[in-house]
């Protein structure tokens, strides 16, 4: 019977499958990364680069990763940690949210001491 084992593993070396727990194969591993879950409409995009400043386009695009985050689009909490990653000042965020509510592509309320709440509008 021990003969008939050998074989066995010589034809999956002639066939060139590899038998299952071979020594050097290493399992499959996914690294994490970040990404903005879409899908973000396209009129809303093109509306949000047609504003002057760059700020307000950046904003959205934090909005859209909190967004994919939380898996809806509204009652984001906008915080300023979440935006110094992308090189956001807390004025710039400002900014940027008041231009994209003026544009009408978000709707924020704002509560004194506390984080803006946003909603994104759909275009």
């Amino acid at each position: 019977m021990d003969n008939m084992e050998q074989f066995r593993h010589a034809d999956s070396v002639l066939s060139g499958s590899k038998p299952a727990g071979v020594a050097g194969q290493l399992p499959k591993v996914k690294t994490p990364t970040a990404f903005i879950k879409g899908p973000i409409p396209l009129d809303w995009i093109t509306r949000a680069t047609s504003i002057p400043r760059r700020n307000a386009m950046v904003v959205g695009l934090v909005l859209f990763y909190l967004a994919g985050l939380k898996k809806e689009r509204t009652g984001l909490v906008l915080t300023v940690k979440r935006c110094k990653p992308f090189g956001l000042a807390r004025k710039s965020v400002q900014r940027g949210l008041a231009d994209l509510e003026k544009s009408g592509l978000i709707r924020v309320s704002r509560l004194a001491g506390q984080s803006p709440r946003v909603d994104i509008i759909s275009a």
